[in-house]
Formats: structure tokens, C-alpha cells, sequence
């Protein structure tokens, strides 16, 4: 291990974190022409041989989808749905420890999705090719947790501010959302990466703003209007969060093989996108922004209310193909597809006000950009973030009074509604993962009473063929080999199936099992049993009695973590 002391410590961290944000950035442009390569593939050859002309366009996401599901997540299943909580996993749970073949699968995974027409932001992948980097660097190095940690999260920004052309923003972003702390030990190296990933990608991509807004001020009487817009998000934050999570539970038990869902939820995409043509309902969606924001700035009285009515039905298409994508198992980012869905329900809500108030008339493109840093900040938890990054995408900073009240009032509301959980941690809670708060509430909780008590198990002389039919008749993913009422080992799915197919008849479970089981004990808190799920990155833990250890009294997984988990929540709440 290096061993870094004093200034030369921070002077060499400085050093790579200006490493990291060179390749971050130029991971930026990669990504980019990858993503442009595949769109230009699917929207040119392939949707000219589908039947139907323009009509085949709902199939291109199908399509995509199918690749990614068949071929990219059965090698590389880390590539699946949003990626920024499964960093802030490998961040908080794991030392920032990330596997050298997780950024090529998102990469792939994430061009063919955004690529084919999925709906999703390509900020994810492109900021996860930065943070593999920088953790493989630290971890090459032989550095400690910590400066792993600050490597990884430079590389991410780098990503990022590559990504958007906002520098602070994402560093700003990075500290606040993904790392969870702001301390000045840290932001040295990470604000050097963000400005080497943006100035690199800048160099090869240009320096044009993402939004280009024909309004950009707030007169100081409509504030009023800006902080009744927050609220308003507040709210659409709470729900955007709840459809995102409510699609990945849905498909979950969609009864379909995890490699066909990716092309299901790129249907969805596909019927929303082929209505709303032109509109960034497929892909990433900036393009459509970009009209949205020249078309709101024109009509007036009954056109006006009309296009209001039209944007909202767009905003919603957009949040609904993206769930569905992401969902199913497509590869992408949230944060593009939140700053599209809040900029178009921005200038919405910017066409009513300006019916209900003449002044405000002509004003939804500022309302526009006051919609997307809202939503952002009320789903990400990073009102801060929200307003530099706006103001960074628009290369404008007049609105940064406006800005600052619609974010903190969502923010406000939207910690609220979803306590204090955001659109990546709630992901994280749902596998039994959390970050902070929820941690102490399972210290509360036994195992015996989280526990299932009926446990089902196999013998060692079950054939895997006969384990098989179990796991899927039972919908169970491994079992307790018992060898006369007493606990000879465990067996999983993935054990199960390493047998070829055509031995599967004679080969017997105590030949593929686990001898040396990680068990839990009945008397134990839940923390500490998802503690030991988690350092040995195993499904479910066999319970057994602390004075004979070979009996099985229970088995506890990952789910009755998760139920014990909102059981507490609820009732805390209720105390409240």
C-alpha cells in the first residue's frame, strides 16, 4: 500500500485525480460517438428493414432492448437499470472497490439502449466509466479506502461534467448526492477532475450549452410564482420517484425470462416515442427540449393552454418510457431523462401562469430550466447541484434567485413525501441497503422475528435436475442441503446451473453444494445479518440454533430485511 503523508499525500491524490478527469472526459466522447454509432445502425439499416416504414420505429427499442437483455446482462448483470445506486453501493458498502469489467458492460449496454431508442440519460454510464477508472487506479496503486473513494467519485464527475459541460455542478453533485459529504479535504481533487473532464470532452465535442433558452429572466414579482412552481415539484418528484421504483417491482414479476423484459419495457418506449415523434421521448431527449423551449415562448390565450396541455402529455410519455425502460432492465441514467420530464412540465406550468398572470406571458422558457433544476433537486436530494448545474447547461446565471427557491421548496416537499430517500437510494432500501438511518432501525430488529420459519430444503442425493424443477416451481433461489435433520450445506441457483443440461439427471446436490454455509444466528439483530449478506455478497442466510449448529431453525434473505425495514418505518412514522 502507498502510504501518502502530509501535503505530498493530497499533492499526489491532486495529481491523479487530474488523471482520472482526463479519462473520464474522454470517456465522455467515447460513449458519445458509441451512442451516435448504434442510433445512426438502428434508425438507418435496421429500421429500413422492418416492415411498416416510420411505423417500425416502435420496434427499434424492442430490438435494443433484446440485445442488451440476451447477450449484455447474462455476462454482466452489475449493467442492469440505473447505474448511480449501484456506485453509491460499491462507494459507502464496498470502499469504492469497483470490478474492472463493470464499465465496458455499461457501456455497451448503456450505447445500445440510449442507442435503439431507449429512454434513458447517457450521464450514468458515461460518469461510470470515469468512477471505474479512478477506483482501478486507486486500487492498482494499493491506496487506502479513503483516497479509493475520493478517486472514484473524481472520476465520476469528470464523467459528468463531460457529459453536461458544468463542471461545478457535478463536482457540487458528486459530493452532495454520491459521496454524502462536503469537506474541503475532499473537493480539491475532485473539483480538478470535473474541470479536466469537461475542458477534455469540450475539446473534441464543442463547448455549446445543453439548453439554449430564448427567456432567461425572472422579474422579481413573479418569485412567488417560482416557489408555488417548487412546491408543485415537490410533488412530481414524490411521483417520479414512485413510478421509477413501481416499474423495477412490476417487472420483477412480470412471469418472463430476465433477458426478454429489456425488450417488453423497450416497447413501451417505442409506442410513446413513434406518438410523440420528434419530442425526445426516445433516446436521451435534449433534442427535444430544445423545442419544447423554442415553441413555448410564442403562443398566447386558448394556443397557449393548448400546448400546456400538449407538454404535460409529453412529460408524462417521457417519464413512463423511461421507467419502462430502466425498469426492465435497459441500461442508462436517470438525471437526463429528470431534467427533460421537469424542463417540459416547466414550460407547462410557465404557459398557465402566464394565462393566469399577463405578466409572466412569454416566460415558459425560464419556467423550463426552474422545472428540470426542481425536479432534480427534489428526486435527487441535490437542491444545491440542481442550481449550478441548470445554470452551467444554460450558460446563464440571471436566474439564479428563481432557481435557488423552486429547488429548496421541492426539496422540501419531496424529503418529506419520500423521507429523505431519493431515486437511487430507494432503489438501494428496496435490496436492503441503506446508507445511513436505516442501518440503526435494523439493529432493532431480531432475526427470529424477520426470519421464515418454513424453510423448504433439498437432501445431498436430490438430483440437480429435480433442485432445478424446485427453484422454479417454488420461485426460490437456493435451498439448505439436510442430511438427517442436520444442516450439510447450502445450494443456489447459480450452482445449480453450472451443470450441463445433459448431466443435470445424474449429477447429485451434494456434489454442487456449499459445505461451509454462512449461517445467522435467531437471537442476532438484523444489521448484523445484513452485514454478513453483504460483505459475503451471498442471497439468503440459513438461521440456525446458537447451541446446535447444525440445526436449521429459519432462513432470512435480502426481502425480509427490506419488509422488517418499512414495518419500522411505518411505525415511526405513525409515532411522529
Amino acid at each position: 500500500m502507498i502510504r501518502i503523508q502530509g501535503e505530498n499525500r493530497w499533492l499526489l491524490l491532486d495529481a491523479l485525480a487530474i488523471v482520472t478527469g482526463l479519462v473520464g472526459g474522454m470517456g465522455a466522447v467515447v460513449f458519445r460517438r458509441l451512442a451516435e454509432g448504434v442510433h445512426r445502425l438502428f434508425f438507418g439499416p435496421v429500421l429500413n428493414a422492418l416492415p411498416g416504414g416510420d411505423g417500425g420505429m416502435v420496434l427499434l427499442p424492442v430490438l435494443g432492448g433484446l440485445v442488451v437483455g440476451l447477450l449484455i446482462l447474462r455476462f454482466a448483470p452489475e449493467a442492469k437499470g440505473e447505474t448511480v445506486p449501484a456506485l453509491m453501493e460499491t462507494l459507502h458498502k464496498r470502499g469504492g472497490r469497483i470490478r474492472p469489467r463493470t464499465a465496458p458492460a455499461i457501456l455497451l449496454a448503456s450505447a445500445v439502449t440510449i442507442g435503439s431508442g431507449g429512454s434513458a440519460g447517457r450521464e450514468g454510464p458515461i460518469a461510470q466509466i470515469g468512477a471505474s477508472f479512478g477506483s482501478l487506479l486507486g486500487q492498482r496503486l494499493r491506496l487506502n479506502v479513503t483516497e479509493v473513494q475520493i478517486l472514484a467519485v473524481s472520476g465520476f464527475v469528470a464523467g459528468l461534467a463531460g457529459t453536461f459541460n458544468a463542471p461545478l455542478g457535478s463536482a457540487i453533485f458528486g459530493m452532495e448526492v454520491v459521496m454524502r459529504r462536503f469537506r474541503m479535504v475532499d473537493a480539491v481533487p475532485i473539483l480538478l477532475s470535473a474541470v479536466v473532464g469537461a475542458a477534455t470532452a469540450s475539446a473534441f465535442l464543442g463547448q455549446n450549452p445543453a439548453f439554449t433558452p430564448l427567456w432567461t429572466e425572472i422579474p422579481l414579482p413573479e418569485l412567488f410564482l417560482c416557489l408555488f412552481l417548487g412546491l408543485i415539484f415537490g410533488v412530481l418528484a414524490l411521483l417520479w420517484g414512485r413510478l421509477l421504483a413501481g416499474a423495477e417491482r412490476l417487472f420483477e414479476g412480470i412471469p418472463l425470462s430476465e433477458g426478454l423484459k429489456p425488450g417488453l419495457g423497450g416497447l413501451v418506449a417505442g409506442a410513446a416515442g413513434l406518438y410523440f415523434i420528434g419530442y425526445g421521448v426516445m433516446g436521451v431527449g435534449y433534442d427535444g427540449v430544445d423545442r419544447v423551449l423554442a415553441i413555448a415562448s410564442g403562443p398566447a390565450g386558448s394556443e397557449a393552454s393548448r400546448l400546456a396541455l400538449f407538454l404535460l402529455a409529453l412529460a408524462a410519455a417521457k417519464a413512463l418510457a423511461t421507467a419502462s425502460t430502466l425498469g426492465s432492465g435497459g441500461c442508462g441514467g436517470t438525471i437526463g431523462p429528470t431534467l427533460v420530464v421537469g424542463a417540459v412540465a416547466g414550460a407547462s406550468f410557465g404557459l398557465l401562469f402566464g394565462e393566469i398572470l399577463p405578466a409572466a406571458e412569454g416566460h415558459a422558457p425560464a419556467y423550463a430550466l426552474l422545472g428540470a433544476a426542481a425536479l432534480l433537486a427534489g428526486s435527487a436530494g441535490a437542491p444545491l447541484a440542481s442550481v449550478v448545474l441548470i445554470s452551467e447547461m444554460a450558460a446563464d446565471y440571471s436566474l439564479l434567485p428563481a432557481l435557488m427557491i423552486a429547488s429548496a421548496a421541492s426539496y422540501a416537499v419531496a424529503s418529506i413525501g419520500l423521507s429523505g430517500s431519493t431515486i437511487f437510494t430507494m432503489k438501494l432500501v428496496r435490496k436492503g441497503v441503506s446508507l445511513e438511518a436505516g442501518e440503526a432501525l435494523l439493529e432493532r430488529v431480531l432475526v427470529r422475528d424477520a426470519m421464515v420459519r418454513e424453510v423448504a430444503s433439498v437432501g445431498p442425493e436430490t438430483t440437480v435436475r429435480d433442485a432445478m424443477a424446485r427453484v422454479f416451481r417454488e420461485n426460490v433461489r437456493g435451498f439448505p442441503v439436510v442430511e438427517e435433520g442436520k444442516l450439510a450445506g447450502i445450494v443456489t441457483f447459480d450452482d445449480l446451473r453450472r451443470v450441463p443440461e445433459g448431466r443435470q439427471g445424474e449429477v447429485r446436490v451434494g456434489e454442487v453444494a456449499v459445505k461451509d454455509v454462512i449461517v445467522a444466528f435467531p437471537d442476532e439483530n438484523m444489521k448484523n445479518a445484513m452485514d454478513r449478506l453483504y460483505r459475503n455478497n451471498v442471497g439468503r442466510l440459513v438461521v440456525v440454533d446458537r447451541e446446535d449448529p447444525k440445526k436449521v431453525v429459519g432462513i432470512v434473505t435480502r426481502t425480509d430485511a427490506i419488509a422488517a425495514y418499512e414495518v419500522l418505518s411505518r411505525d415511526g412514522a405513525r409515532r411522529d
